[in-house]
């Protein structure tokens, strides 16, 4: 038992070593799968079980860190203006692009007003 201790504690302080999820997946994953091999078996399939668990531990914690390491993908779609929206109903292409620079510095202006009062209510409480 204090083998199974001594070799958790050293697995754990080993990964403040690594530099990826994927490889302190792989370590810890390894000496989990090992432990739990220890329990299973005597003898010489003892020792089997331990180096398959360690493999099959390795393998496993190193997939699970390298899902952690991916970056998450954040998908955004942008409205497209040809089909709805206060400037739909323009035809010609150029006023459209005009009528459409209007309503967003409108929406921007609208934004700025209400960051602002935002602000005057949280710092100075004048809030309407």
């Amino acid at each position: 038992m204090k083998k199974i201790l001594m070799v958790s504690v050293l697995g754990l302080t080993l990964t403040g070593c690594l530099t990826t999820n994927q490889e302190a997946g792989a370590l810890l994953g390894g000496t989990t799968g090992a432990i739990l091999g220890n329990t299973v078996g005597k003898g010489n399939g003892r020792t089997a079980a331990i180096a398959g668990g360690a493999i099959l531990g390795t393998i496993v914690g190193s997939q699970v860190g390298a899902n952690m390491d991916r970056p998450q993908t954040v998908v955004v779609q942008q409205q497209s203006s040809s089909g709805y929206g206060e400037c739909a109903h323009i035809t010609n292409t150029g006023v459209r692009s005009a009528c459409e620079r209007g309503v967003s510095e409108r929406n921007a202006q609208a934004q700025r007003e209400a960051e602002r009062q935002a602000y005057e209510c949280g710092r100075y409480g004048r809030c309407q």
